[in-house]
């Protein structure tokens, strides 16, 4: 890490390696992207190549990528807010009917929990997804997020409730999942 912070870069590749795919799984999950995250994976690293001088606490470096990742998957999201969405499926609807219709139950309910999870507030979301997907300790998910841990605490009660609720309501449309009302992002 100090070597990364004098500007060696086979000390800051090493770094990547380490910790790359967390940060990608993380913003995947984030932005329900596999393309985006690893965009995203590579700004995150860019940003903290361009900042790790100014670390003051290099043992808080793990830290301080999620952080640099969690906001640059909030602006993504708040950036794709903003554009009109419109799904590459209906631009093919008139040569091909695409449906879901025949595939297995846990494959829909996989993409729904995805779409639940997507329109999740992105605080709990963040939460949700290193504490449930990720499986650390709610202590670490609040190192990594910079919180207490007794918020970590209440944003995983109320994201699990939130999502349900919103998992719930998908559900109870029954409609396709590419019309469901959720962005694909």
């Amino acid at each position: 890490m100090q070597r990364a912070q004098r500007g060696d870069e086979a000390a800051f590749n090493i770094l990547f390696e380490r910790y790359a795919q967390q940060i990608a799984r993380y913003l995947k999950h984030m932005v329900g992207n596999d393309g985006v995250s690893c965009d995203l994976t590579q700004d995150t690293f860019f940003r903290a190549w361009r900042g790790l001088a100014g670390l003051r606490k290099p043992q808080s470096f793990v830290s301080w990528l999620y952080q640099i990742a969690t906001n640059l998957a909030r602006n993504y999201q708040e950036q794709a807010r903003r554009m009109q969405y419109v799904p590459w499926e209906d631009y093919l609807e008139d040569s091909r009917e695409l449906s879901t219709l025949g595939m297995e139950r846990h494959i829909e309910e996989r993409e729904l929990t995805q779409i639940a999870l997507a329109h999740v507030s992105p605080t709990y979301r963040a939460c949700l997804i290193l504490y449930v997907i990720e499986g650390l300790p709610q202590r670490k998910v609040a190192e990594l997020l910079g919180m207490k841990e007794s918020c970590v605490s209440k944003y995983l009660s109320r994201g699990k409730e939130e999502m349900r609720q919103i998992y719930q309501r998908l559900e109870n449309e029954g409609l396709p999942i590419r019309q469901r009302g959720g962005k694909r992002k």
